[in-house]
């Protein structure tokens, strides 16, 4: 891979704290992403990795500003877009985009997939009705599909080929940066091989930017340059994709690396995973030490009470880890 050296998005300390409403009771503030700093590169594929629910999603949404950040910043291109909106926000917009998790919720059943293709054009550029229908033309087959199938509804069509209509609906407008939010865990194993192959292609092509968020440890590690570790909202390490299988150095990250599955019955016996113990933090609750405290073997009585923050080690190698 060529070096990649400038930056295309940098997140600032952000924060995205949610109102939790409950009957007869104060209302309370669920903090999803906290106090979440790091860089995508240009050019790069950025893994984002962690269990269900740790916040992947929201900081992914926050930065294409489907969310409003609660604090912090968010820099694309060194244009701080944390507060635009209306007009000023919509050519930011323009240049990023999402493919969603599941390809079958984010197509509408009742629009062709013309006019699926055709509703981002139509909304973000001043294209003729012809010059549409060729660019839509042009995409389908750009990401393995007929001309034809623009003519088409989605029930026609399979979990894989849905996506990739997903993708070309991403591409459309000629994004910079894609937030591939979970875009192959809703589809079967033979197939999503074929999809990653395909972002991949796509990226050097047209020379995308990626945020691939997905809890699959193994095709994280094949499809991106850098990967960070979320948990609880944080970011708790980050490093180079085989630095970080190589050398893990978050007791979280390592637990994550153990509970991949051996494909080897006997191995798998041999090699039994380290599970974790212990309860998770009350997300509600005002957390003072470390997120992991509860679960971290190595945990003492310094990471009760002090929070701890991303530390270059070397290398572009961060952790945040006080052990």
């Amino acid at each position: 891979m060529k070096p990649i050296e400038k930056t295309l998005i940098e997140v600032k300390n952000l924060v995205k704290e949610f109102t939790v409403r409950r009957s007869f009771h104060p209302t309370l503030k669920l903090r999803a992403v906290n106090d979440v700093s790091f860089s995508i590169l240009n050019g790069e594929t950025f893994g984002l990795v962690g269990e269900s629910g740790c916040g992947k999603s929201t900081l992914g949404r926050s930065i294409l500003r489907l969310y409003t950040p609660s604090s912090g910043s968010i820099l694309f291109s060194g244009t701080d877009i944390t507060r635009l909106s209306g007009k000023a926000l919509a050519p930011y917009q323009r240049r990023m985009q999402i493919i969603f998790q599941d390809p079958y919720a984010s197509l509408n059943p009742a629009l062709l997939v013309r006019d699926i293709l055709a509703e981002p054009l139509l909304l973000k550029t001043k294209l003729s009705v012809k010059e549409c229908s060729d660019q839509i033309q042009d995409m389908l087959i750009r990401v393995g599909m007929n001309a034809d199938d623009m003519y088409k509804y989605p029930h026609e069509f399979s979990g894989g080929q849905h996506q990739r209509i997903s993708i070309a609906r991403a591409l459309i407008v000629h994004p910079e940066f894609i937030l591939c939010d979970e875009p192959i865990s809703a589809l079967d194993v033979s197939i999503q091989a074929q999809v990653v192959n395909l972002l991949e292609d796509l990226q050097q092509e047209f020379g995308l930017t990626y945020l691939f968020v997905t809890h699959d440890l193994s095709i994280v590690r094949h499809i991106s340059h850098r990967i960070a570790v979320m948990y609880m909202g944080e970011i708790v390490e980050i490093a180079a994709a085989g630095e970080i299988y190589k050398n893990p150095l978050h007791p979280y990250t390592q637990a994550l690396l153990q509970a991949i599955p051996i494909p080897d019955p006997r191995r798998a016996r041999e090699s039994p995973p380290n599970l974790l113990e212990g309860e998770l933090p009350n997300p509600l609750e005002q957390r003072y030490g470390c997120a992991f405290f509860t679960r971290c073997p190595r945990a003492s009585a310094i990471c009760r009470n002090q929070h701890p923050k991303l530390q270059d080690i070397g290398n572009g190698h961060y952790t945040a880890c006080q052990n």
